[in-house]
Protein backbone atom coordinates (compact mmCIF):
# COMPACT_ATOMS: atom_id res chain seq x y z
CA UNK A 1 0.00 0.00 0.00
CA UNK A 2 1.51 3.65 -0.81
CA UNK A 3 0.00 6.77 1.64
CA UNK A 4 0.61 9.77 0.01
CA UNK A 5 0.17 13.10 1.60
CA UNK A 6 -0.47 16.68 0.02
CA UNK A 7 -0.85 19.46 1.93
CA UNK A 8 -3.72 21.15 -0.71
CA UNK A 9 -6.54 19.92 -2.69
CA UNK A 10 -4.85 21.59 -5.78
CA UNK A 11 -1.59 19.51 -5.62
CA UNK A 12 -3.66 16.11 -5.43
CA UNK A 13 -6.64 17.00 -7.56
CA UNK A 14 -4.30 15.71 -10.75
CA UNK A 15 -3.32 12.40 -8.68
CA UNK A 16 -7.14 11.76 -7.60
CA UNK A 17 -7.94 12.01 -11.48
CA UNK A 18 -5.26 9.65 -12.70
CA UNK A 19 -5.66 7.07 -10.33
CA UNK A 20 -9.64 7.66 -9.66
CA UNK A 21 -9.33 7.44 -6.18
CA UNK A 22 -12.51 8.18 -3.98
CA UNK A 23 -13.32 10.58 -1.14
CA UNK A 24 -13.73 8.81 1.68
CA UNK A 25 -17.15 10.72 3.21
CA UNK A 26 -16.99 9.47 6.32
CA UNK A 27 -13.22 10.53 7.00
CA UNK A 28 -14.32 13.71 9.18
CA UNK A 29 -10.85 14.77 10.28
CA UNK A 30 -8.98 15.18 7.03
CA UNK A 31 -9.92 15.04 3.04
CA UNK A 32 -9.03 11.39 2.37
CA UNK A 33 -8.78 9.62 -0.75
CA UNK A 34 -8.62 6.29 -1.57
CA UNK A 35 -8.30 2.93 -4.82
CA UNK A 36 -11.80 1.59 -5.30
CA UNK A 37 -11.27 -1.70 -3.70
CA UNK A 38 -10.13 0.34 -0.36
CA UNK A 39 -13.56 2.28 -1.15
CA UNK A 40 -15.60 -1.15 -1.63
CA UNK A 41 -13.92 -2.42 2.04
CA UNK A 42 -15.05 0.97 3.91
CA UNK A 43 -18.32 0.97 2.96
CA UNK A 44 -18.81 -3.17 2.95
CA UNK A 45 -16.87 -3.92 6.33
CA UNK A 46 -18.66 -3.57 9.63
CA UNK A 47 -15.65 -2.43 11.18
CA UNK A 48 -16.81 -2.08 14.77
CA UNK A 49 -13.97 -1.46 16.83
CA UNK A 50 -11.12 -3.10 14.48
CA UNK A 51 -8.67 -1.33 12.54
CA UNK A 52 -9.08 0.24 8.84
CA UNK A 53 -5.51 -2.51 8.24
CA UNK A 54 -8.08 -5.15 9.73
CA UNK A 55 -10.97 -4.27 8.07
CA UNK A 56 -9.09 -4.65 5.09
CA UNK A 57 -7.98 -7.99 5.89
CA UNK A 58 -11.82 -9.14 6.15
CA UNK A 59 -12.62 -7.50 3.18
CA UNK A 60 -9.55 -9.61 1.99
CA UNK A 61 -10.28 -12.89 2.72
CA UNK A 62 -14.57 -12.20 1.97
CA UNK A 63 -13.47 -11.39 -1.64
CA UNK A 64 -10.95 -14.10 -2.19
CA UNK A 65 -13.66 -16.50 -1.01
CA UNK A 66 -16.98 -15.24 -2.92
CA UNK A 67 -14.94 -15.40 -6.12
CA UNK A 68 -12.85 -18.90 -5.22
CA UNK A 69 -9.61 -19.57 -3.87
CA UNK A 70 -8.39 -21.37 -7.35
CA UNK A 71 -9.45 -17.90 -9.13
CA UNK A 72 -7.24 -15.59 -6.59
CA UNK A 73 -4.13 -17.29 -5.65
CA UNK A 74 -1.28 -17.56 -8.90
CA UNK A 75 -4.16 -16.38 -11.14
CA UNK A 76 -2.70 -13.67 -13.52
CA UNK A 77 -5.93 -13.41 -15.48
CA UNK A 78 -8.11 -12.95 -12.00
CA UNK A 79 -9.95 -9.73 -12.16
CA UNK A 80 -9.24 -10.06 -8.03
CA UNK A 81 -7.64 -6.73 -6.69
CA UNK A 82 -6.23 -7.12 -3.38
CA UNK A 83 -6.53 -3.89 -1.03
CA UNK A 84 -3.70 -4.38 0.12
CA UNK A 85 -1.89 -2.48 -3.18
CA UNK A 86 -4.08 0.16 -3.43
CA UNK A 87 -3.44 4.04 -2.42
CA UNK A 88 -4.84 5.90 0.44
CA UNK A 89 -4.48 9.96 -0.33
CA UNK A 90 -4.77 12.16 2.53
CA UNK A 91 -4.62 16.27 2.44
CA UNK A 92 -2.96 17.45 5.62
CA UNK A 93 -3.81 21.34 5.59
CA UNK A 94 -0.85 23.50 5.18
CA UNK A 95 2.12 23.61 7.88
CA UNK A 96 3.73 21.25 9.92
CA UNK A 97 1.59 20.79 12.76
CA UNK A 98 -1.47 19.79 10.62
CA UNK A 99 1.13 17.79 8.21
CA UNK A 100 2.51 16.20 11.44
CA UNK A 101 -1.45 15.19 12.65
CA UNK A 102 -2.82 13.68 9.13
CA UNK A 103 0.08 11.43 8.80
CA UNK A 104 -0.42 10.34 12.35
CA UNK A 105 -4.05 9.58 12.34
CA UNK A 106 -3.44 8.00 8.69
CA UNK A 107 -0.95 5.72 9.59
CA UNK A 108 -2.51 4.47 12.96
CA UNK A 109 -5.84 4.14 11.24
CA UNK A 110 -4.01 2.11 8.43
CA UNK A 111 -1.63 0.12 10.82
CA UNK A 112 1.24 0.65 8.52
CA UNK A 113 2.98 -2.41 8.07
CA UNK A 114 6.80 -2.74 6.83
CA UNK A 115 5.63 -3.34 3.35
CA UNK A 116 3.88 0.35 2.66
CA UNK A 117 5.51 2.89 1.51
CA UNK A 118 4.86 6.90 2.26
CA UNK A 119 5.16 9.78 -0.58
CA UNK A 120 4.78 13.09 1.07
CA UNK A 121 3.63 15.08 -2.21
CA UNK A 122 3.57 19.01 -2.62
CA UNK A 123 4.61 22.49 -3.75
CA UNK A 124 7.75 24.46 -2.81
CA UNK A 125 9.80 27.64 -3.34
CA UNK A 126 12.53 28.07 -5.38
CA UNK A 127 15.47 29.30 -2.84
CA UNK A 128 18.73 31.80 -4.05
CA UNK A 129 16.72 33.46 -7.31
CA UNK A 130 18.75 32.22 -10.83
CA UNK A 131 20.63 28.96 -10.29
CA UNK A 132 21.00 25.78 -12.10
CA UNK A 133 17.44 24.64 -11.08
CA UNK A 134 16.09 28.29 -12.32
CA UNK A 135 17.31 27.21 -15.45
CA UNK A 136 15.75 23.62 -15.35
CA UNK A 137 12.49 25.47 -13.95
CA UNK A 138 12.03 27.22 -17.88
CA UNK A 139 11.20 24.10 -19.25
CA UNK A 140 8.54 22.81 -17.98
CA UNK A 141 7.17 20.86 -20.44
CA UNK A 142 9.97 18.32 -19.48
CA UNK A 143 9.04 18.40 -15.87
CA UNK A 144 11.97 19.94 -15.01
CA UNK A 145 10.33 21.59 -11.77
CA UNK A 146 9.67 18.22 -10.05
CA UNK A 147 12.50 17.28 -7.75
CA UNK A 148 12.93 14.25 -5.53
CA UNK A 149 13.65 15.25 -2.26
CA UNK A 150 17.48 14.13 -0.71
CA UNK A 151 17.98 16.30 2.34
CA UNK A 152 15.55 17.87 4.53
CA UNK A 153 16.41 20.98 6.72
CA UNK A 154 13.82 21.41 10.05
CA UNK A 155 14.15 25.36 10.42
CA UNK A 156 12.08 25.47 13.83
CA UNK A 157 14.76 22.71 15.45
CA UNK A 158 17.79 23.17 13.40
CA UNK A 159 17.65 19.13 12.80
CA UNK A 160 18.39 17.28 9.07
CA UNK A 161 16.97 14.18 7.67
CA UNK A 162 17.94 11.71 4.88
CA UNK A 163 15.33 10.24 3.08
CA UNK A 164 16.38 7.07 1.88
CA UNK A 165 16.94 7.08 -1.72
CA UNK A 166 15.70 3.65 -3.24
CA UNK A 167 13.38 3.84 -6.23
CA UNK A 168 15.39 4.02 -9.19
CA UNK A 169 14.20 7.44 -11.20
CA UNK A 170 15.43 9.86 -13.27
CA UNK A 171 14.00 13.03 -11.43
CA UNK A 172 16.83 15.38 -10.33
CA UNK A 173 17.13 15.67 -6.69
CA UNK A 174 17.31 18.50 -4.77
CA UNK A 175 17.29 19.38 -0.69
CA UNK A 176 14.96 21.58 1.16
CA UNK A 177 13.97 23.68 4.00
CA UNK A 178 10.88 23.43 6.22
CA UNK A 179 9.17 26.04 7.87
CA UNK A 180 6.31 27.55 9.47
CA UNK A 181 5.55 30.23 7.24
CA UNK A 182 4.67 30.97 3.51
CA UNK A 183 7.94 32.11 2.04
CA UNK A 184 7.75 35.88 1.38
CA UNK A 185 10.20 37.85 -1.41
CA UNK A 186 11.65 39.35 1.98
CA UNK A 187 12.36 35.90 3.84
CA UNK A 188 13.71 34.74 0.77
CA UNK A 189 16.39 37.49 0.45
CA UNK A 190 17.52 36.04 3.96
CA UNK A 191 17.51 32.57 3.29
CA UNK A 192 19.82 33.32 0.53
CA UNK A 193 22.41 33.90 3.72
CA UNK A 194 20.28 31.26 6.79
CA UNK A 195 20.10 28.20 4.05
CA UNK A 196 22.88 28.65 1.30
CA UNK A 197 23.25 25.34 1.00
CA UNK A 198 19.58 24.17 0.09
CA UNK A 199 17.37 24.37 -2.88
CA UNK A 200 13.87 24.67 -1.80
CA UNK A 201 11.52 25.73 0.30
CA UNK A 202 8.49 24.28 1.69
CA UNK A 203 6.10 24.00 5.15
CA UNK A 204 5.02 19.85 5.57
CA UNK A 205 8.39 18.27 4.67
CA UNK A 206 10.54 17.99 7.79
CA UNK A 207 6.88 17.46 9.52
CA UNK A 208 6.05 14.61 7.78
CA UNK A 209 9.26 13.03 7.84
CA UNK A 210 9.31 13.42 11.77
CA UNK A 211 5.71 11.90 12.28
CA UNK A 212 6.33 9.23 9.99
CA UNK A 213 9.63 8.38 11.94
CA UNK A 214 7.32 6.77 14.72
CA UNK A 215 5.70 4.42 12.19
CA UNK A 216 8.27 3.75 9.41
CA UNK A 217 11.74 3.68 8.83
CA UNK A 218 13.50 6.01 6.29
CA UNK A 219 14.07 3.38 3.57
CA UNK A 220 9.57 3.70 3.28
CA UNK A 221 9.42 7.56 2.98
CA UNK A 222 10.09 9.57 -0.48
CA UNK A 223 9.16 13.13 -0.99
CA UNK A 224 8.43 14.86 -4.28
CA UNK A 225 8.37 18.83 -4.39
CA UNK A 226 6.94 20.75 -7.89
CA UNK A 227 8.57 24.17 -7.65
CA UNK A 228 6.01 27.04 -8.47
CA UNK A 229 7.68 30.19 -7.36
CA UNK A 230 10.71 31.77 -5.24
CA UNK A 231 8.85 33.77 -2.67
CA UNK A 232 5.80 35.62 -2.92
CA UNK A 233 5.38 39.53 -2.52
CA UNK A 234 3.07 40.36 0.33
CA UNK A 235 0.90 42.64 -1.40
CA UNK A 236 0.37 40.49 -4.45
CA UNK A 237 -1.04 37.16 -2.93
CA UNK A 238 -4.17 36.18 -4.60
CA UNK A 239 -5.84 32.38 -3.20
CA UNK A 240 -7.43 32.13 -6.56
CA UNK A 241 -4.05 32.64 -8.76
CA UNK A 242 -2.20 30.57 -6.40
CA UNK A 243 -4.13 27.37 -6.62
CA UNK A 244 -4.72 27.93 -10.59
CA UNK A 245 -0.15 27.92 -10.47
CA UNK A 246 -0.32 24.96 -8.54
CA UNK A 247 -2.40 22.89 -10.54
CA UNK A 248 -1.23 23.92 -13.47
CA UNK A 249 2.55 23.09 -12.43
CA UNK A 250 1.85 19.28 -10.86
CA UNK A 251 -0.56 19.06 -14.39
CA UNK A 252 2.90 19.33 -16.01
CA UNK A 253 4.81 17.32 -14.19
CA UNK A 254 1.41 14.17 -13.26
CA UNK A 255 3.32 11.75 -16.07
CA UNK A 256 6.27 11.62 -13.62
CA UNK A 257 4.79 11.76 -10.80
CA UNK A 258 2.34 8.65 -11.64
CA UNK A 259 5.33 7.15 -12.59
CA UNK A 260 7.00 7.37 -9.30
CA UNK A 261 3.96 6.07 -7.60
CA UNK A 262 3.39 3.06 -9.56
CA UNK A 263 7.11 2.26 -8.44
CA UNK A 264 6.78 2.35 -5.14
CA UNK A 265 3.26 0.38 -5.41
CA UNK A 266 5.72 -2.09 -7.11
CA UNK A 267 8.12 -2.14 -4.14
CA UNK A 268 5.21 -2.62 -1.85
CA UNK A 269 3.96 -6.05 -3.73
CA UNK A 270 7.83 -7.04 -4.03
CA UNK A 271 7.92 -6.72 -0.25
CA UNK A 272 4.42 -8.34 0.25
CA UNK A 273 6.02 -11.35 -1.20
CA UNK A 274 8.76 -11.44 1.39
CA UNK A 275 10.81 -14.95 1.46
CA UNK A 276 9.98 -15.43 -2.19
CA UNK A 277 12.86 -12.95 -3.29
CA UNK A 278 15.71 -14.60 -0.83
CA UNK A 279 17.04 -17.60 -1.02
CA UNK A 280 17.36 -19.59 2.28
CA UNK A 281 21.07 -19.05 2.34
CA UNK A 282 20.33 -15.58 2.00
CA UNK A 283 18.11 -15.01 4.84
CA UNK A 284 20.41 -17.33 7.43
CA UNK A 285 22.88 -14.30 5.88
CA UNK A 286 20.55 -11.48 6.61
CA UNK A 287 19.69 -12.84 10.34
CA UNK A 288 22.89 -13.29 10.70
CA UNK A 289 24.11 -10.13 10.16
CA UNK A 290 21.28 -8.20 12.15
CA UNK A 291 22.40 -10.09 14.98
CA UNK A 292 26.02 -9.78 14.85
CA UNK A 293 25.17 -5.96 13.95
CA UNK A 294 22.99 -5.85 16.85
CA UNK A 295 20.38 -3.55 14.91
CA UNK A 296 17.16 -1.82 16.23
CA UNK A 297 13.92 -2.89 14.80
CA UNK A 298 14.00 0.09 12.47
CA UNK A 299 17.80 -0.98 11.12
CA UNK A 300 16.82 -4.45 10.37
CA UNK A 301 13.66 -3.20 8.42
CA UNK A 302 16.11 -0.67 6.30
CA UNK A 303 18.63 -3.63 6.17
CA UNK A 304 15.66 -5.42 4.76
CA UNK A 305 14.87 -3.07 2.39
CA UNK A 306 18.31 -2.45 1.14
CA UNK A 307 19.20 -6.46 0.33
CA UNK A 308 15.84 -6.37 -1.06
CA UNK A 309 16.30 -4.10 -3.67
CA UNK A 310 19.52 -5.29 -3.88
CA UNK A 311 18.08 -8.26 -5.16
CA UNK A 312 15.75 -6.61 -7.54
CA UNK A 313 18.13 -4.81 -9.13
CA UNK A 314 20.55 -7.74 -9.83
CA UNK A 315 23.65 -6.36 -7.38
CA UNK A 316 25.65 -8.63 -5.30
CA UNK A 317 25.18 -6.96 -1.42
CA UNK A 318 27.00 -10.74 -0.60
CA UNK A 319 30.18 -9.67 -1.40
CA UNK A 320 29.71 -6.47 0.31
CA UNK A 321 28.44 -8.22 3.95
CA UNK A 322 31.86 -10.68 3.37
CA UNK A 323 34.13 -7.84 2.87
CA UNK A 324 32.69 -6.39 6.54
CA UNK A 325 33.18 -9.73 8.03
CA UNK A 326 36.83 -9.93 6.20
CA UNK A 327 37.68 -6.41 7.60
CA UNK A 328 36.45 -7.47 11.24
CA UNK A 329 33.96 -4.90 10.82
CA UNK A 330 31.24 -7.62 11.95
CA UNK A 331 30.38 -8.54 14.19
CA UNK A 332 30.33 -5.61 16.46
CA UNK A 333 30.04 -4.48 19.41
CA UNK A 334 27.41 -2.19 19.87
CA UNK A 335 24.54 -0.70 17.86
CA UNK A 336 25.94 2.08 17.36
CA UNK A 337 28.86 -0.36 15.42
CA UNK A 338 26.12 -1.67 13.64
CA UNK A 339 25.04 1.87 12.27
CA UNK A 340 28.21 2.22 10.66
CA UNK A 341 28.09 -1.67 9.04
CA UNK A 342 24.35 -0.60 7.67
CA UNK A 343 25.67 2.51 6.30
CA UNK A 344 28.49 0.80 4.76
CA UNK A 345 25.66 -2.07 3.18
CA UNK A 346 23.59 0.75 2.26
CA UNK A 347 26.28 2.90 0.18
CA UNK A 348 27.64 -0.14 -1.29
CA UNK A 349 24.37 -0.94 -2.54
CA UNK A 350 23.17 2.63 -4.02
CA UNK A 351 26.11 4.04 -4.99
Amino acid sequence: MVFIFTALYPEAKPLIKRFGLKKRVESTRFQQFVSETLMKMHCETEKGDCSSREALHQYDLKEKKSKGDRDTIGNADSDYENPEQGIVLTITGVGPISAAAAVSAALTEYDIKPTDQILSFGTAALLHGKTVMDEQLRDTSQGASLFLINKILDQNIDCTFYPDMLINCSIPEASVVTGSMVLSERAAAFMDVAAADYDLYDMEAAAVYQAAAFFAGPHQMSFLRVVTDSGIHEDDYDVRKMSQLVRERVTLCVEAIVDYVEKLLAVSVEDEKGSGILRDSDVSLVEKVITDGHFSKVMQDQFRQYVKYAELSGINWQSAVEGLYREAELPTVDKRGGKKVLDAIKNSITE
